[in-house]
């Protein structure tokens, strides 16, 4: 399946974007470009809701790996929301938590960037 990006919200405080398809190195390919463009350039702290991705490769964790380098340098960070146990599994493996913390659903990812649901 090919990998798709979709921006769901992107206000001054976050942005949370939805992944949807495998992300191996042709995904990879097809949204690295406006994955950074929606998340690390925007300098706000980033939700990532993963429940539709179904493969990451390494490649994949990079990408995610780079973008929350980038925001932590300016003290934002990187939330995962809900990955597929397959790719939760692989993500642990990295031990990666510390720098993109796992987070089971989006309001529990929202308390940990301090942003408020939209509308509210």
């Amino acid at each position: 399946m090919a990998l798709t990006l979709d921006t769901v919200h992107a206000s001054e405080s976050h942005s949370h974007v939805r992944l949807v398809g495998e992300l191996d190195i042709h995904g990879v390919r097809v949204v690295e470009l406006k994955f950074t463009a929606s998340t690390a350039s925007r300098r706000t702290h980033a939700i990532v809701d993963l429940s539709q991705v179904t493969f990451i490769a390494s490649l994949g964790i990079g990408m995610l790996v780079g973008v929350a380098r980038a925001l932590g340098a300016g003290k934002h960070r990187l939330v995962l929301v809900a990955p597929q146990p397959q790719v939760a599994t692989a993500l642990r493996t990295a031990r990666l938590e510390s720098l993109m913390p796992i987070a089971a659903d989006l309001d529990a990812a929202r308390a940990l960037v301090g942003a408020a649901s939209p509308g509210t």
